[in-house]
């Protein structure tokens, strides 16, 4: 009897102390979105330097976050996820700089 409740014991510790997974709260798709968007907008302010690009960028950045309707918390949350996988983060990666390549494609026409 007292060999069961040991038994039982240490299975109810090791199922309460496992580390359940946490899964990002956006799409792969959300992310790769607002990636592309923000790498547009950090190249928008390529030519400036000092005090005016960090003020113009943060200005941005908070724009392609409303856009969204994510923060910027949220997002870094995320990308911290999917990070852990590393095929899932080069495919989102991915399609970002295919988002980015589509809109130099269409400036061209």
């Amino acid at each position: 009897m007292k060999y069961l409740f040991a038994v039982l014991i240490c299975s109810l510790l090791s199922f309460s102390c496992g580390k359940k997974q946490e899964e990002p709260s956006m799409s792969d798709e959300q992310i790769s979105r607002v990636m592309a968007d923000l790498f547009i907008a950090d190249a928008a302010t390529n030519g400036l330097a000092g005090y005016p690009k960090d003020s113009l960028m943060h200005v941005y950045f908070k724009q392609v976050f409303d856009m969204h309707r994510v923060t910027q918390e949220e997002y870094e949350k995320n990308l911290r996820l999917i990070a852990k996988d590393l095929p899932r983060m080069k495919r989102v990666t991915q399609a970002a700089s295919n988002l980015v390549d589509t809109d130099k494609k269409e400036e061209k026409k």
